[in-house]
């Protein structure tokens, strides 16, 4: 039996007068907002942005990348809400809030994320984060320039560079995962992952039984932390019984050959359709001589068991293919534009087994000559994530330190104060 267990808790913490943050919990959807502006504006701004999200729950997708797409519009209609709001409200003007959702699909997970609250992923007892912060320290820590530790106490660490509602447009991060048993899922903002470490939460996911329970006790943990800031947390459990009750239906290997002297697999595959039963389809025994009519049945009745048998094993390599495919990333060009491509970088015959995942701004004429070959070659990516951080970290023409060692020494300007300061326009 596969099912998804979900929850969420939101909690003021110890200094802050009062909650900006919001959350989602509904059947297919999940999200965490962190809103920004003082006052009542964060919390209008972080409710606000939870509006699109909500009216993806239960919505049925024709494939992945349907889902994908349709939580990163969401996404971007909460941006435009939160901006006409902003617009429309003196009172309101500045505010603006991040947001990072789930989408459940199936076995996949569908993750949209813009600001610096978090998705995190434990498996097998390791925790990795999904999500790319969008802050000042983040991109100072990409660029080598800050390590992990110093961008914990630096004084600009909740300086956010982008946010929900800050700008009429907005750049929303994505991917997709897909979900082994016993994954859990955790979503919050920055009030849990800025005073309780990455071991501390790995501990009481993996050791707290009831969801609800660890859920309190991460919110207790930060607060016996001080509570500087919204506390709030949204987590998701997977888990997926293999096994089948006695008096359930069963599992049908079908084989293409026979390993018991039987050559009528065909036959065979034509009763794999009446589960519960041992009458096959049609009557597999031998016709009289003669009996033209019947022999003609049981013809077109073998043939269409052999297509059905050819079109299964092709829809197991065609979904296996897939999986495997969405696994691999790489950063190479289309045309003159740098871009991120999902997928293996080869051709068989006129089938291209990449994509196009997402495009960045970069083109060739941006990028000195002696870095071409490089992209043109492809560079490997161990996630959607690897492949942005390398995206960032190819040399510009503009860049003074390119023609000696190819590294970007940019440093993105301005952005908006996580909490109480204001968002940048």
């Amino acid at each position: 039996m596969r099912r998804f267990i979900t929850g969420g808790t939101s909690d003021v913490g110890r200094v802050r007068e009062g909650n900006e943050d919001a959350f989602l919990v509904a059947d297919s959807v999940v999200a965490v907002a962190d809103g920004m502006g003082g006052h009542v504006a964060g919390e209008v701004a972080s409710a606000t942005a939870l509006e699109p999200l909500r009216e993806l729950d239960g919505r049925v997708f024709p494939d992945s990348t349907a889902a994908l797409t349709a939580l990163r519009d969401a996404v971007v209609t909460a941006n435009q809400e939160v901006s006409r709001r902003a617009e429309d409200e003196p009172s309101y003007r500045g505010m603006g809030t991040t947001l990072t959702a789930a989408l459940l699909e199936g076995r996949r997970l569908h993750v949209a994320h813009v600001g610096d609250s978090r998705a995190y992923l434990l498996r097998d007892g390791s925790l990795s984060q999904l999500t790319d912060d969008h802050t000042l320290v983040q991109h100072l820590i990409d660029e080598g320039q800050l390590t992990h530790e110093e961008a914990a106490n630096h004084p600009q660490r909740s300086v956010v560079t982008r946010a929900i509602g800050v700008s009429p447009e907005i750049d929303v991060d994505a991917m997709t995962l897909e979900l082994q048993p016993e994954d859990q899922i955790l979503l919050c903002s920055d009030g849990l992952t800025g005073v309780v470490s990455d071991e501390d939460i790995t501990d009481v996911l993996e050791q707290v039984d009831d969801l609800d329970t660890a859920l309190d006790q991460l919110v207790d943990m930060a607060n016996e932390a001080g509570g500087p800031d919204n506390i709030t947390a949204v987590l998701i459990r997977f888990e997926d019984d293999a096994e089948v009750d006695d008096d359930g239906p069963r599992t049908v290997a079908i084989r293409t050959f026979a390993d018991d002297g039987d050559t009528d697999w065909a036959g065979r595959l034509g009763s794999y359709g009446s589960f519960g039963s041992s009458r096959p389809l049609y009557d597999t025994s031998t016709p009289e001589q003669g009996d033209d009519a019947s022999r003609f049945s049981g013809l077109v009745m073998r043939s269409l068991a052999i297509l059905v048998g050819v079109a299964v094993l092709a829809g197991a390599l065609y979904g296996g293919g897939r999986f495997l495919l969405a696994q691999n990333y790489y950063v190479g060009l289309d045309g003159e534009q740098v871009v991120i491509y999902q997928g293996i970088d080869t051709q068989i015959g006129s089938m291209r087994l990449s994509r196009v995942a997402e495009r960045s701004e970069l083109t060739l004429d941006e990028i000195p000559s002696y870095y071409h070959l490089t992209l043109e070659q492809g560079l490997n990516a161990a996630d959607i994530n690897d492949a942005r951080r390398q995206v960032r970290g190819i040399p510009t023409r503009d860049d003074p330190d390119a023609a000696e060692d190819g590294q970007d020494d940019e440093v993105e300007g301005g952005g908006a104060e996580d909490g109480d300061a204001d968002a940048a326009p």
